[in-house]
């Protein structure tokens, strides 16, 4: 229960990129609770967006909680479920999920944070930043399916797509996408290529 109520409250803040309709992405640098060492992000989602395919985390452990609004949606495994004020939404390494997003007409606020929280997660959330604030995303205020399959690509990536088998995707999809990717002018966050793709 400590750790959950640390995990809510005000964290420090890295960054902070606006888009439009209200939409704002705060991410926080890496902390300790309880021990264990976190990365993540606070996003403010205008109504309808916040909807990202469905993935995985390898090796990493995804707290989500509602900060404000009256609900999120989100899918664990199968189901589709709704995440109220006070939930605290887990998801273990290797689980099929989608984000908590916003499908009701009125803003919400939601933090997500990764345990352990590797660099390659903060240049993902740098990046869905830098085009946030850009006007370079999708209509759910979610990277472009080429920019993300570039990120998905990138060297210490711990997100994949759900359903599709790991090794098909390391070897032939990703691959073959991100050099897609790169040809269409996509690429990291700046001041990360050099680390994501030294």
């Amino acid at each position: 229960m400590t750790s959950e109520i640390e995990l809510r409250r005000d964290l420090p803040v890295f960054e902070i990129y606006a888009g439009a309709n209200g939409a704002r992405l705060e991410i926080h640098p890496w902390f300790f609770v309880a021990g264990r060492q976190y990365l993540g992000t606070t996003r403010v989602l205008p109504p309808g967006t916040g909807k990202a395919p469905a993935h995985i985390h390898v090796g990493i452990t995804q707290h989500s909680f509602l900060l404000a609004g009256e609900r999120a949606t989100y899918r664990l495994g199968r189901r589709t479920r709704t995440l109220a004020p006070g939930d605290d939404l887990i998801v273990e390494p290797g689980v099929p999920h989608t984000d908590p997003y916003n499908d009701s007409d009125q803003p919400i606020v939601v933090r997500s944070l990764y345990s352990p929280g590797p660099v390659w997660l903060l240049a993902f959330a740098r990046t869905l930043g830098q085009a946030l604030r850009d006007g370079k995303v999708d209509a759910h205020q979610e990277l472009r399916l080429p920019h993300l399959l570039l990120m998905l690509g990138s060297p210490g990536s711990v997100t994949f797509a759900a359903g599709i088998p790991l090794p098909v995707q390391r070897r032939i999809l990703l691959p073959v996408a991100t050099r897609l990717a790169r040809r269409r002018g996509y690429a990291p966050a700046a001041g990360l290529r050099d680390h994501i793709f030294g």
